[in-house]
């Protein structure tokens, strides 16, 4: 069976906690790439790429702005998501699965994406390890979205190589670095309102 990632349900501390979507730790990235070259490799608006990174949907791994003059900077990890994530998208999944393969795509290092397949059942995200898993969701009637991320990853690669980046030297300052995951984020809000809810539900009973 492949590794999953849940769309819905689960237990809300996990989410908290961050195991369903704690990134892996990849080696640190040397080349950054401005948001407009990121938008336009992903096949996104640059809109839709602020948007997402104001709400913290995807945001940039090495540099996110922080300022006057400050530039967002993302890596090759990040322009393959965006672009998987677009891929969802035009095929009809929708948002809140994207965002669930978002998070399932980032645990994950950037070689390992290199020879991956996902599928979405609308409900999970999970690594289609051979045909046989497709073909049973199929035959019990369900609606299987699939990408192949690999095929992407080749595809963003090719493209990336005729941008212009920016090289990044270890260790430096003019670099913001993100410190925390971008979903792990939303989760812990998503849990500290359902704790403030239930709080208020107890004391209009009491």
């Amino acid at each position: 069976m492949g590794k999953t990632s849940k769309a819905k349900g689960g237990n809300s501390a996990d989410l908290v906690q961050g195991e369903l979507f704690s990134e892996s730790s990849d080696e640190a990235d040397t080349r950054g790439y401005r948001g407009t070259v990121a938008s336009k490799v992903a096949g996104i608006t640059y809109r839709q790429l602020d948007y997402w990174a104001s709400k913290r949907i995807l945001v940039p791994s090495i540099a996110t702005s922080h300022g006057s003059g400050s530039r967002r900077l993302y890596s090759f990890k990040d322009v393959l998501i965006l672009a998987v994530s677009k891929k969802l998208l035009d095929i009809g999944v929708n948002l809140q699965n994207v965002t669930s393969a978002i998070g399932f795509l980032s645990r994950h290092r950037t070689a390992e994406l290199e020879h991956m397949t996902i599928i979405c059942d609308g409900q999970d995200v999970k690594e289609c390890e051979n045909g046989d898993e497709v073909l049973k969701l199929i035959d019990e009637g369900t609606a299987v979205f699939g990408v192949s991320v690999g095929k992407l990853w080749h595809q963003v690669e090719a493209q990336l190589e005729q941008e212009k980046h920016v090289d990044i030297t270890p260790g430096d300052s003019s670099v913001s670095a993100l410190p925390v995951s971008p979903i792990d984020d939303i989760a812990a809000e998503r849990m500290r309102q359902k704790l403030e809810n239930q709080h208020l539900e107890r004391a209009m009973q009491h």
